[in-house]
């Protein structure tokens, strides 16, 4: 079962996240470089319109040919990369746009050249700039999101997935490697794909895999905007911390 989602979620028809920013968005304006090292092409920070208001678009860049995933990096986000996106939630806290962010990486680059530049401290800074935001954030897994890289990225009021996709704590290639000689399915030692991780509390929402995909998408960012709207800048902080507290309840009761 999750070898075949593995798949899907791999394949370079999959949809990325510049498709999604393009059909959904209008006067995008993209935001180039950290303004301390570099411009990761891992990773799209720009804002546009959506339904009428602006919204501030985080993409993770993975490449649907070779050559685009080698230039992107597989989309594993230098400490460059996690700086530009610090960058624009600066600006959407100060004007006030919501956060979305796309997710589809095998996790942060884990390179010498990213420790050497700072990886855990830029992973660390965007964790707690999400979680403290006092604008709305939405994070859409369009594919899978592994280890810190994709926590980063979804310290978010509401978590949605696509229903073949993935967060984990590791890929499950590697959490095979840890189990070694055991042999039950991944599942039973680590919720990770949509379906459970919606039992376990973490996701919000799942979107059908369809024809309808895209509309699907506009319709379900569209409410979930809608909804956190309504709520102040302290409850935005207040509900973030409640939902993971909840959560850590309940995995370790299982």
């Amino acid at each position: 079962m999750l070898e075949e989602q593995l798949k899907k979620i791999r394949s370079a028809q999959r949809i990325s996240a510049a498709t999604v920013i393009a059909a959904l968005t209008t006067d995008f304006f993209v935001l180039h470089g950290d303004r301390l090292q570099a411009d990761d092409p891992a990773v799209t920070v720009g804002y546009g319109h959506f339904h009428q208001q602006t919204v501030l678009f985080v993409g993770v860049n993975r490449g649907a040919n070779l050559q685009q995933r080698l230039d992107y990096h597989f989309g594993a986000l230098s400490p460059a990369g996690y700086r530009k996106v610090s960058r624009g939630l600066t600006q959407a806290e100060k004007f006030g746009w919501p956060v979305v962010t796309l997710i589809n990486m095998p996790g942060a680059a884990a390179d010498v050249a990213a420790e050497l530049n700072g990886q855990s401290q830029a992973l660390a800074t965007t964790i707690s700039q999400m979680g403290h935001l006092t604008v709305p954030n939405v994070a859409l897994f369009l594919g899978e999101g592994e280890s810190g890289g994709a926590l980063a990225l979804a310290n978010c009021n509401r978590i949605i997935m696509l229903a073949n996709s993935l967060y984990s704590v590791a890929s499950p290639e590697a959490v095979q490697a840890i189990l070694k000689d055991k042999q039950q399915a991944l599942a039973n030692y680590l919720p990770m794909t949509a379906d459970q991780l919606k039992q376990l509390g973490l996701v919000d929402q799942i979107i059908a895999e369809d024809e309808q995909l895209l509309p699907h998408i506009e319709q379900v960012l569209q409410q979930q905007l809608t909804e956190l709207g309504h709520l102040s800048a302290k409850q935005l902080q207040q509900q973030r911390t409640e939902k993971y507290l909840a959560i850590l309840d309940r995995f370790t009761d299982q």
